[in-house]
């Protein structure tokens, strides 16, 4: 089976399904399916694009055979959503594709995790977010309910070409796979099976495919290529603006009201169509009565979707709701329905259940529901047909904001809202009623979906995509109390986490002071912990970069690159740059950071060290965005690499040249790996998974002599006596702060620039943070203490208070095949230390957490590291043994 081009360098690479004729429960399929995946093959990178279902990865395979590609060359599989017809294959591609990373929203990785069942490396991306193969760019959009909560478009500008996934497709198997070669006798068919799957699949989610056309229609699209059926290559913008007319809602000048009802012998009929009436006599609404064992599901549907209101008849048979209506409202869903006005009646002979099960499902639609329901024992009496005229009023009254007067019997009691927790309050000389809400209103979050709410709880189910309320987390949004307005001057060295978070942090605080940050480097902040990703690779500016020019722009903060600060005058309170000029200030932050250690081995006829080590070719150290572009361009032509030291950021730099495709060593001096970070038992584990990833570990030696050839590193020699043969030496033995600058303005240093818990100095209006501070003699030295300690920095220097405390340090190690969590620090030689621990050697999973006094002080996690927001969360609450086991850490 052979793959088929689309476009230069664009494939299908999908299945053909044509026997199927039952596609997802719900859906007749008379001319089968595709199931439609794709490769784009840049001139760096290579993209795949969804897969297909399970039972079809045969052929799949087969396809991407056709193009020979090494499945370990694949960078990117982009989830466009996680259907499992579309994503059902990603776990099998991914376990012949292990370095690939996956591609989607936030909320397909989520699902991901549950349909794969195995940790992969991932990038969310989202509007404006794009990733480049070489030649190519994939532009993501994102376009949720199109027709699940994660979709996602790409855009390929170079080849004009949309990647959809379920939109603009149909279930029409057609191995011509062009909707221009399809036979003039079989396109009314195809149309036929376009509109049918638009109704099915997309008609539910129409708000949601005008947002999408709005995104998408100023785009240069020649192709449209679809998830399902035939690619559109000929006029596809006939299809898309099908999708536009099809899903733009009529314009109607007064509200609609839609009733389905089923009836037994006439009498739940009769209510219909007497509550119709009253409905009719308060305002010029329009009433479309069905009944629904005489209408088309399809039709019914769409009237509600376009309806303001409505009402649902079903009589009670044997305790029970009738099954048409039980079936419609199953096709309901509270993304497009929720909000409508809606109400339940029927008729009953001995019991009336009918009416409160219509309700339950009313409420799990978020709908706004008038009263209790109306139920009436049999036939309809003249009273019984006043109550339900009466009820038609107050429903139509409710619906268009006034209030209903009540109809009040022991069956028909009416409330305004059906969320019990909401005090409804009457006044009875207003025509209007007032909702108050008991306690705090809050702010929650759902992580599906991205939407925000204010309630006291968070909503029982997501208006937007139906997640439930385990699915939010609170967003706390703190009220700025402190202001200040002068101008005073700060000035920021180091541009780093810490130099960005104290600048950002006195902006908030104070608009109108002058904030300057110098730099050495040439570059604006950026995500230092991404560095090592630039040795195999690029990465996406948008995820690289803290900010974007605009925002030094608009918070009107200077960036002066490229300048490096030689003398600090405290007295004058000035800083002196290389190039003569100097800088006043009012506040000075200190935040340029560390350098990284070198080790003092022999190399030729010198010693190493950290002023003399670049004089000779092919030793590097990997500190910033230079240092990692620098080896990736050294890996062009190096064959040999080594890595001295085995630490976290030795063995992520290690990883990144192996995925380059050199042969790499790490030595390192210590007989385990990770022992800051791992107990024995871990890292005995970790050690046995990455055996095989491909690099050598030399566990117990260190360098002992560099042996250099004319001027370049030719091979190394361990203590052992082993020689390695080496032409790219890379040390990663620890960090130094850069303390010497500080040490001669009058600074008090030892390890670092020793500061208290507000980031202060020894001199007044001189603050540290960062890698250069040293705490309570800790030099804390990693991204998330930078951040913390910048902000504190930040905060006490525009004149407010805050404190550094209760910081966790945590790491996350995702590379060699491993995944590690480590977190508290934890010196794993205490025998005073009580531990618990889990261990599954078949999934290659470890969990161990560390108490002292009985309370969680560390964790770590190997394998899967789901725990490790609970077990961080835990360090700081101080929970005990039992609160642990409770929590579901292990």
């Amino acid at each position: 089976m052979k793959s088929l081009e689309v476009k230069k360098d664009l494939y299908w690479v999908g299945a053909y399904d044509p026997d199927l004729r039952i596609f997802d429960i719900i859906m007749y399929t008379p001319y089968g399916t595709t199931y439609n995946s794709y490769v784009v093959r840049g001139s760096e990178k290579i993209a795949v694009f969804d897969t297909v279902k399970a039972q079809f990865f045969d052929q799949y395979i087969e396809r991407l055979d056709s193009l020979n590609i090494d499945y370990r060359n694949i960078d990117y599989i982009v989830v466009s959503h996680t259907e499992p017809d579309h994503a059902g294959s990603v776990a099998k591609l991914l376990e012949l594709s292990p370095k690939a990373k996956v591609v989607g929203s936030a909320a397909a990785l989520k699902f991901l995790k549950g349909i794969a069942n195995r940790d992969f490396d991932s990038i969310a991306v989202g509007d404006g977010d794009s990733i480049s193969l070489g030649n190519k760019t994939l532009n993501f959009l994102s376009v949720p309910f199109l027709h699940w909560p994660d979709t996602i478009y790409t855009h390929i500008p170079e080849e004009k070409t949309l990647i959809t996934c379920d939109s603009f497709g149909t279930h029409y198997c057609f191995e011509g796979m062009y909707n221009d070669l399809i036979p003039k006798d079989k396109q009314e068919e195809y149309m036929e099976s376009l509109r049918y799957y638009y109704d099915v699949i997309m008609g539910p989610f129409k708000p949601y495919v005008l947002k999408a056309y709005e995104k998408i229609k100023d785009l240069e699209i020649e192709l449209v290529t679809p998830g399902h059926g035939p690619i559109l290559r000929e006029n596809p913008w006939k299809i898309i603006e099908l999708y536009k007319e099809w899903s733009t809602p009529v314009v109607r000048d007064k509200k609609k009201v839609t009733i389905p009802y089923v009836s037994a012998y006439g009498y739940t009929e009769q209510m219909a169509n007497t509550i119709a009436e009253g409905i009719k006599s308060v305002a010029d609404i329009e009433v479309k009565l069905y009944n629904v064992i005489y209408h088309d599901m399809k039709d019914i549907i769409n009237d509600i979707s376009e309806s303001d209101g409505v009402l649902f008849g079903s009589p009670t048979i044997v305790s029970e709701l009738l099954e048409p209506i039980r079936d419609l409202m199953a096709k309901l869903n509270p993304v497009i329905h929720g909000g409508k006005a809606a109400a339940a009646f029927g008729s009953y002979g001995w019991s009336g259940e009918a009416v409160p099960r219509i309700n339950s499902r009313l409420k799990e639609l978020k709908m706004n529901i008038y009263g209790n329901g109306l139920k009436i024992n049999f036939k309809p009496s003249e009273d019984d047909i006043k109550e339900c005229f009466d009820f038609g009023v107050g429903f139509a009254k409710m619906m268009l904001g006034k209030s209903p007067e009540g109809h009040d019997d022991s069956s028909k009691k009416q409330a305004v809202n059906s969320n019990e927790s909401n005090e409804v309050v009457a006044d009875k000389n207003s025509e209007f009623q007032e909702i108050k809400t008991s306690g705090e209103v809050k702010l929650w979050k759902c992580i599906i979906c991205g939407e925000i709410f204010e309630s006291e709880l968070p909503p029982e189910i997501c208006p937007v995509c139906g997640a439930g309320s385990d699915q939010f987390e609170e967003v706390k949004v703190e009220k700025e109390a402190f202001h200040a307005e002068n101008h005073d001057k700060f000035v920021i060295i180091g541009n780093g986490a810490a130099g960005f978070y104290a600048a950002k942090s006195i902006r908030e605080k104070n608009p109108t002071c002058s904030i300057k940050i110098l730099s050495k480097e040439e570059a604006k902040s950026y995500f230092r912990p991404q560095v090592s990703d630039l040795i195999s690779g690029t990465v996406p500016d948008n995820k690289f970069y803290l900010a974007k020019d605009e925002w030094y722009k608009e918070n009107n903060i200077e960036q002066i690159l490229g300048a490096e600060v030689v003398d600090i005058k405290t007295k004058d309170k000035k800083v002196l740059l290389a190039s003569g000029e100097e800088i006043s200030y009012d506040k000075l932050i200190l935040a340029n950071g560390s350098y990284n250690f070198i080790l003092p081995v022999k190399a030729g006829d010198s010693v190493l060290s950290c002023e003399n080590y670049r004089d000779i070719k092919g030793i590097y150290t990997i500190k910033d965005m230079k240092d990692a572009i620098n080896v990736r361009e050294a890996l062009n032509t190096s064959k040999n690499a080594i890595v001295i030291g085995g630490g976290l950021l030795g063995l992520e730099a290690a990883w990144e040249m192996h995925e380059k495709g050199a042969k790499v060593s790490v030595v390192e001096f210590f007989p385990r790996l990770l022992p800051k970070q791992l107990d024995l038992e871990g890292s005995k584990l970790f050690q046995e998974i990455t055996s095989s990833s491909g690099i050598e570990i030399i566990l117990g030696d260190s360098a002992e002599e560099i042996i250099i050839e004319d001027n370049k590193v030719k091979s190394i020699r361990l203590k052992s006596g082993k020689i390695l043969d080496c032409d790219l030496l890379v040390f990663s033995v620890g960090i130094r702060s850069n303390i010497e600058l500080p040490k001669k303005a009058g600074i008090a240093v030892d390890r670092g620039v020793k500061v208290n818990k507000n980031m202060e100095t020894n001199v007044t209006d001189v603050y540290a943070c960062g890698d250069i501070a040293e705490l309570q003699g800790i030099v804390y030295g990693n991204w998330p203490a930078a951040i913390e300690m910048g902000k504190v920095a930040g905060t006490n220097a525009v004149g407010d208070k805050a404190e550094f405390k209760q910081f966790v340090s945590s790491v996350i190690f995702n590379a060699l095949n491993a995944r590690v969590f480590s977190a508290g620090t934890i010196n794993f030689d205490d025998a005073t230390l009580e531990h618990l621990s889990y261990r599954d050697d078949n999934k290659k999973v470890y969990k161990k957490i560390f108490f002292k006094d009985n309370k969680l002080i560390g964790g770590v996690l190997i394998g899967n590291i789901g725990a490790s927001t609970k077990i961080i969360s835990g360090i700081k609450k101080g929970i005990t043994k039992e609160e642990a086991l409770n929590n579901g850490i292990l």
